[in-house]
Order: C-alpha cells, then structure tokens, then sequence
C-alpha cells in the first residue's frame, strides 16, 4: 500500500461557532381589503469580529403586494434595519475569539408571518432570521491525501519568498523639528512570473513638523517603487509561473528619519518588508481525521462544460484586418437544479486598416448566454439552487474571414464554458 502524499495547503482554520435568531417585528397601516404576499430579502449584511463575539447587521427588505380598496393590485417596498450580537463558542477555549479574525456569516429568513386587519388598516409582520456565524484564521496546513476522501476545492501553496527594501528621501523643510512621519503603501500591483513575483506600488508618508511660527504643519508625499522577490517553491517540480494566484503581506517595517533644523535636511529610511505568498486553485482529495484539524471549505459537487458559438457578420469599410482582440465581461451564473445558467458579454477590438490607410477601432459587445448541465460527483448530492460555484469560462478560440470587397467581416468566437459547482462544509481534515 502506497503512503498518502502531504500537500500544503492554505486553509480556514475554523476557531468558533455562534447561531442566533432575530425577531423583526414591524406594524403598519395600509389602504386595502386584503394582503397578496410579502417577499422578503436580506441586504448589505456587514458582520465585525469583536471578543468573544460578532455583531451582525443588515437591511430587511420587504416587497408587499396587497389589493387595494379600488380593487387593484398595489405594490409597497419596505427597508427595516437590524443589527444583532452574537457569541461564539470556541472549539478551543484557549483560543478565543478575537478582533481581526476572519469571519463567515449566513443570514437567512428563517420564517415570515403577517396578521392583517382591513377594517382598521393595521399590518403586523413579524420576521425571524436565522444567523449562523464561523469565525476563522487563515493557516498554512499539510494534509493527507487520500483518494477515497471528499474532494475540496482549495489554494494550494506554491511557495513564497520575502525581502527587505529601503525607500530613501532626502528634501528640504522649513521646521524647528519633525514630530512624527507616518507611512503606508498604496496602489500596490503584484505580477507573478517564473520562479519570481515583481511587486510596484506607491509609498505614501504623511510628515507632521513643528514649523518656524511654532505651528504644527503637514506635508504628503507619495514615492513610487518597486522591486523583484524570489519565490522559493515548496516543490522545487512545481515553480511559480504566470497566471498563478498569491497573497500579498508586504507591511511597513520600519521608519527613521534625520533632521537637521540648521539646513532644514530631512532624511527618511523607509524599510519596507516584501512578503508573497504564491498559491494556485486545485482540486485535491484529502484523507479525513476526527483528531485532525477543523476547517471550513468547499466540496466539490460536480462540473459542466459546453461550448458556445457565438458568430457575427459585420460591415466593415476597410482593406484588411490587422487584429481582433477579445475579453470576456459581466460573467453571470444561475445555479439551477443538476444545471446552471452562464451569461456574459464578450468584448471584441477590431483593429483594421482603413481606405485612408490610418488604422481604425471598431469596439462590440455581443451578449450571449447558455445552459450547462452538471454531472455531479455523487448521485446523492446533485447541484441544487443555493451551491456555489467556480466560473472559468474563457474564449478558447476566436477566426474570422474579412472580404474587402464586400467589406463584410465574418467572426466566429468559441466560448467554453467550464463551471465547477461547490458547497460550503466543515471538515476535519488528516494532519500530520
């Protein structure tokens, strides 16, 4: 029998649970005979990790249809807000929950009741929702494989690398002292390449100095850099390559600065501490362990793939085509029951040599939509409405034929659509 593999993996490390209902009461007074049906939805939920605790809050969005006094159909949109607190039991009561920690939260209108009297108008709704809350911290973990266990859909560390840059300036400033110079960065851009990550980003100060009235005064700058960081990869057969995913931890490590008040020379060492992590999506099946570790993740239910043909004929006043350039936007999926619905916009760019000899652009956005059926892993548990879902839905292949005489332009776009569909579970995963 072969030994399992380790993979590392990042994962959310699940801390602590909470669960709790709210009631939403609200009465008021409507002009009709007699209630049709109210549909609820829930908005802008915001959940903030505190100690021990979450608070939780929300918009309650309501849509009543009622018949009037005149006999018609009427329609009244409603927005009630809502906050609740929520504690956490932790699975380890020494490791509390604390700020800054990760959350997932599921709110849900659990039951929706209404009592309505027409003889005086009044309209009570009573709304229960249900809050469940995950509290949790990213990890790095090796696990187990095991080709009989779940198959999760996870990022799986690549490898990673960090360095130290220094940021010296050197300017001039009319001040009896500097007090305090506070530094963050901005804008910042990371590209993942061979066996290396370029990072570029903008280094934004804020220096607070005492001037020569004796006022505290206040001047930004904002220094451009960047810099290149090995990757140091966890599997020297798998290196960090273009397209991959990562996790940016570059943070302000450091600030020193010099002032001489007699030539108003200030000197500032920024050291700034470069950290990248590279990961890439996969799909691996792990080993489970009832003493191993708590995570929460996604299993993966099944997958879809078709392709779509999406053709166009153009005209077009030109002598030749130089280039069609092409994007996909807006992509949009509906699960269904054992399908899903795929829509988006595909983009083109027609570059083309016009009869003035100048080279034009002609910008399209074709719409286009499909169904894709899913073939789920295990019979028993088939895509349903709710799953999520992972869209990597891409233009596998884009020809065309342009006649100048005609000026007619033929396109013909391929699309393949490829959604993975996954649900959210709790697992004990094998660590070793």
């Amino acid at each position: 029998m072969t030994e399992p593999n380790k993979v590392l993996i990042q994962v959310e490390r699940v801390v602590g649970h909470g669960t709790r209902q709210k009631l939403v009461e609200e009465s008021i007074n409507i002009e009709g005979i007699k209630i049709v049906e109210i549909v609820p939805t829930l908005r802008d939920i915001h959940v903030t990790v505190k100690a021990g605790k979450v608070i939780v809050q929300g918009v309650l969005h309501k849509q009543i249809y009622f018949i009037g006094a005149d006999g018609l159909e009427h329609h009244l949109a409603e927005d009630i807000d809502w906050s609740e607190l929520v504690e956490i039991v932790p699975e380890d009561h020494d490791e509390p929950v604390v700020p800054g920690m990760n959350e997932q939260t599921t709110v849900t209108v659990e039951n929706l009741i209404w009592e309505f009297d027409p003889d005086t108008g009044l309209l009570i709704q009573k709304a229960i929702l249900l809050i469940q809350v995950k509290v949790t911290v990213t990890e790095e973990i090796n696990v187990l494989t095991d080709p009989q266990g779940p198959l999760l859909s996870v990022r799986r560390v690549i490898g990673c690398g960090a360095k130290q840059k220094l940021v010296q300036t050197v300017r001039a400033l009319e001040a009896l002292k500097v007090v305090d110079i506070q530094a963050s960065l901005r804008n910042v851009r990371v590209h993942v390449k061979l066996g290396k990550a370029i990072i570029q980003g903008v280094l934004h100060k804020q220096v607070f100095y005492v001037g020569l009235d004796n006022l505290v005064h206040h001047v930004s700058e904002d220094i451009p850099w960047s810099d290149m960081v090995e990757i140091d990869p966890v599997d020297p057969k798998c290196p960090a390559t273009e397209g991959m995913g990562f996790l940016d931890l570059s943070a302000i490590e450091n600030r020193i600065w010099e002032f001489d008040p007699d030539t108003g020379t200030l000197v500032q060492k920024i050291v700034i501490r470069l950290e990248i992590k590279v990961t890439e999506r996969q799909e691996i099946n792990v080993g489970l362990d009832p003493e191993g570790v708590l995570i929460a993740t996604h299993v993966v239910r099944g997958r879809g793939e078709r392709q779509k043909l999406v053709e166009e004929i153009v005209g077009l006043e030109a002598i030749k085509i130089v280039n069609i350039a092409h994007s996909l936007r807006d992509l949009h999926t509906i699960v269904k029951d054992t399908k899903v619905i795929v829509q988006g916009v595909l983009h083109k760019q027609v570059f083309f040599v016009a009869p003035d000899g100048l080279v034009r652009h002609l910008a399209e956005d074709i719409p286009f939509s499909d169904i894709v059926e899913i073939v789920p892993l295990d019979p028993d548990h088939p895509a349903r409405e709710g799953m999520g879902f992972i869209n990597e839905t891409v233009v596998e292949n884009l020809i065309w034929e342009f006649d100048p005489e005609l000026g007619r332009l033929v396109q013909k776009a391929i699309i393949l659509l490829d959604v993975t569909i996954i649900e959210a579970e709790q697992l004990t995963v094998a660590d070793p």
